[in-house]
């Protein structure tokens, strides 16, 4: 029970984030809803999503950081992990939030390549964001480079998400998160490159360690 007040307490802080004090416009899955959210009890499943998978990720191995979300925890309201992997994979007790989901669920690279390599582990993988919220370009498409400013504004997100799992490695994904999370000033971590432009395999290769 006190691992799910911990849980409870952590999406409230997600939800009460006040993103009105940045320059950029971001969107908050887990507080926000638009006409691409099937109701406006989208947040609401998106809280209930990630507080399962938070769940079930307690005895976490790793911790798998990415710099921002795209259509992953957009959809889904957990990090890298997008509706058609969710669809694909029956990972866990789960609503799907997008309009059309019945015809044409969310996909992601990042997630159905991170998703593919942990899949294939007894290890348990626990997954967030350097920045934890979508960061606007336009409509359907999402900066994934935060600003120093808006790492800074997440920066107390981030350690208590971290705090959930203090057991875990972390393993940041790709340079952007790697170069966040230094800038943050943590330093025990590992870093692997980010799958989505990885012609040569090495998120694939370099994940091979951890499985």
């Amino acid at each position: 029970m006190e691992f799910e007040k911990k849980i409870d307490d952590f999406i409230t802080k997600l939800k009460n984030f006040d993103k009105t004090k940045l320059e950029r416009k971001i969107f908050n899955p887990w507080a926000d809803f638009d006409e691409n959210d099937i109701s406006k009890n989208a947040p609401k499943i998106r809280c209930s999503n990630l507080k399962n998978f938070l769940l079930k990720t307690k005895s976490a191995d790793y911790i798998l950081i990415a710099e921002s979300p795209s259509l992953g925890a957009r959809f889904s309201g957990v990090a890298m992990t997008s509706e058609k992997v969710i669809k694909d994979y029956g990972l866990f007790n789960y609503e799907f939030t997008s309009l059309n989901f019945k015809k044409s669920p969310k996909a992601e690279m990042t997630a159905t390549k991170v998703w593919r390599e942990i899949s294939k582990s007894n290890k348990i993988f626990t997954l967030w964001n350097a920045f934890a919220f979508n960061i606007n370009e336009k409509e359907g498409r999402w900066f994934e480079n935060p600003t120093k400013e808006e790492l800074f504004s997440n920066i107390d997100i981030l350690k208590s998400f971290l705090s959930l799992f203090p057991n875990a490695k972390i393993i940041t994904v790709g340079k952007t998160a790697k170069n966040a999370l230094e800038i943050l000033n943590f330093k025990d971590f590992e870093s692997v490159r980010h799958p989505s432009n990885d012609f040569k395999k090495e998120f694939q290769i370099q994940m091979e360690k951890f499985i």
